[in-house]
């Protein structure tokens, strides 16, 4: 009888048993994924992953909340929600850690640093500076204890930063360039003309493009199928003209630079630059191309080199081969990393990030003048606001640095990481600069100069002679037989960029023609639907014969949705409709640079959605799901459009 029991319980107690392991096994696969994630730095899919363990049962466990927090820390926009996990990570920390086991409860002793980097970047810095002390406290490594020195100065240096911040002008770009998703990485052609940026998409990286007419930029073109890239080429920088692009191609072993060249209407697929000098089996990160196109600076952590990442000149030979290349010296390399160097029109200041020098935090952004006897001088922090607590990397300057563009993640953004240009508070706005630096030009006498452009760059790029490679002595890092360049362009290259840039009197303009009156509705469409109805088309077909008449317009296409739905999804929904819109137009044969889509979400209400008791209101509703029309580059003179009729009891009311 008692064995009967015993063997009873045992059957009672194995599914239980069973289950407990079958959850454990897919607790386990959860954990592999995440660690195989991390490893490859895909900090958001990594984050998943970890998170499911997080909320079955491993709240408590300091390496879970370890992994977590470094996620976090790594994700612009979330870098705040790190500190909660690393404050439960440093409780129970050991210096026997063993990497990626599932059973590793324990948090490694650097959990300390990246708390001090966590309070860093929130600004919270006098918890950093506690953070990083016990850092040194606990770990035995020199080199650790120094770097956790070089970030307690930074720590304090940052202090006296930001009680002194810089006066600027920061001016988001326009959802033309930005939008929901992260756009980083821009530059912007030595003439203005031509802009290349990342744009960040749901299952890769891709290479945007576009031009400057009308005043404004044009609709960005996706060229990551031109250059056939698999969403691991990067924006690096482009030629003077804008014919040429350069870019670096990642995986997670190696990283090299390639280039692509605009030819008729499009570009070239991405090839390696030519010669064995450049691209090695070391990491070479970036690439920035002098005016001239004759002098190529990267970064690399080739052999040599003062720490990890070094800044590299190379030279263009006789032969079209990029010549051996020279470490730019101590003067600007540091035994810490260097990063994303840009060299300017007049070749006389390069701008670059280091880990080193006087720096607050991170990365930050220096700028270093080249003096008349071929040496570079000191490197500037360009400070505050600029520079951040945080990593600030990729600032192009344009223009002798008149304009500054970089990617921020700001509360006035569209949605993550938008592309700005940074001026001095006391320059005139933006646009008023950029008209005043380009004058505009018809259209057809631009695409014949960009055509005539970008041939004589190709033929410029093939022909070119470096003579003496310009460069720099590793240990002196003076410049060979190069003279110090004037810091604003010559006269001679003013009058004929102002000879090239005039209107000619004969080019008629568009005020000869007579004012036309048209009615033009929104494309409206079904609750929870973006394909388009028999009227929409209707409307579509309308804006396609105005766009065929007046060929210098252009046309944003703005979705929007009713109040029904989570904010999320509907901003999601908006966009579908309106690019359902933009590719009906493309089908009936309009060029797309000439149009751009965007999606605004449960914003900008037409109608009511509700009566003023609570109750549903289907009627302004369906006046909201819709896309709206706007034509721009005519003189609004020209055309005259009657906007829809919304009924008096049904117009929204602020």
């Amino acid at each position: 009888m008692k064995k009967a029991l015993v063997l009873a319980s045992f059957i009672m107690l194995f599914p239980f048993a069973n289950a407990q392991e079958t959850d454990r096994s897919e607790l386990k696969e959860h954990f592999l994924d995440a660690e195989f994630f991390f490893a490859q730095e895909a900090y958001t899919d990594a984050l998943y992953e970890y998170l499911e363990l997080y909320s079955n049962g491993y709240q408590n466990v300091a390496n879970i909340n370890y992994r977590i927090g470094i996620c976090y820390l790594n994700i612009p926009g979330q870098k705040e929600r790190s500190i909660p996990h690393l404050l439960e990570a440093v409780k129970d920390v050991s210096s026997k850690y063993r990497e990626s086991s599932f059973r590793q409860e324990s948090a490694p002793t650097d959990a300390w640093l990246f708390l001090g980097n966590a309070y860093r970047v929130n600004n919270l810095l006098d918890e950093a500076i506690a953070a990083y002390t016990t850092f040194k406290e606990v770990t035995k490594t020199s080199d650790e204890i120094q770097f956790a020195d070089q970030q307690i100065t930074a720590c304090k240096t940052a202090l006296s930063y930001m009680n002194q911040p810089l006066n600027l002008r920061i001016t988001n770009l326009g959802d033309s360039i930005n939008g929901t998703s992260s756009n980083f990485k821009a530059v912007v052609s030595g003439d203005g003309r031509t802009m290349v940026y990342m744009n960040e998409l749901p299952f890769y990286d891709a290479v945007y493009f576009s031009r400057y007419r009308y005043g404004g930029w044009s609709a960005p073109v996706n060229i990551t199928p031109q250059i056939e890239s698999d969403g691991d080429q990067y924006v690096s920088s482009v030629s003077y003209n804008g014919s040429i692009l350069y870019l670096t191609r990642e995986d997670p072993f190696n990283s090299d630079i390639y280039m692509s060249t605009f030819e008729g209407d499009r570009w070239t697929k991405s090839r390696p630059v030519d010669g064995q000098n450049i691209n090695t089996k070391y990491w070479e990160s970036h690439a920035s191309i002098s005016a001239d196109g004759k002098n190529l600076y990267f970064t690399s952590n080739r052999r040599g080199g003062s720490g990890y990442m070094d800044v590299y000149v190379s030279g263009l030979g006789e032969d079209g081969i990029w010549g051996e290349p020279l470490n730019l010296g101590s003067f600007i390399n540091t035994a810490l990393n260097e990063d994303t160097p840009f060299i300017t029109e007049n070749d006389s200041l390069l701008y670059f990030s280091s880990q080193g020098h006087e720096n607050i935090g991170g990365y930050d952004v220096f700028r270093v003048r080249l003096n008349r006897d071929g040496s570079w001088g000191t490197p500037e922090n360009l400070g505050y606001p600029v520079n951040t607590t945080d990593d600030d990397l990729f600032y192009y300057p344009w223009y002798n640095d008149r304009i500054g563009y970089v990617s921020l993640y700001r509360d006035d953004g569209y949605g993550k990481e938008d592309i700005y240009a940074v001026q001095p508070a006391d320059d005139m706005p933006l646009h008023e600069l950029i008209a005043e630096l380009l004058p505009q030009r018809p259209e057809t006498e631009e695409l014949a100069m960009e055509e005539s452009r970008d041939a004589g760059a190709v033929e410029a790029a093939s022909e070119a002679s470096g003579t003496e490679p310009a460069g720099v002595k590793a240990e002196t890092g003076i410049l060979p037989d190069r003279e110090m360049a004037e810091t604003e362009p010559m006269e001679a290259e003013k009058e004929d960029l102002e000879a090239e840039q005039t209107l000619p009197a004969e080019v008629p303009g568009p005020s000869a023609r007579t004012q036309i009156e048209i009615a033009l509705s929104p494309v409206f469409f079904n609750f929870d639907d973006h394909s388009l109805t028999e009227d929409g088309k209707e409307e579509l077909r309308k804006i396609y014969d105005l766009l065929s008449e007046f060929p210098e317009v252009q046309l944003r296409l703005s979705g929007h949705t009713d109040a029904i739905g989570q904010a999320d999804y509907n901003l999601g929904l908006s966009k579908r409709r309106a690019t359902s819109a933009l590719n009906y137009l493309v089908d009936l044969g309009m060029n797309e640079k000439r149009l751009v889509a965007v999606g605004l979400g449960e914003t900008d209400f037409a109608a009511i959605n509700s009566n003023p008791d609570g109750t549903d209101n289907p009627e302004g509703r369906k006046l909201n799901r819709r896309v709206e029309l706007e034509i721009t580059g005519l003189d609004n003179n020209m055309i005259i459009i009657r906007s829809t009729f919304v009924p008096e009891d049904l117009r929204f009311k602020e």
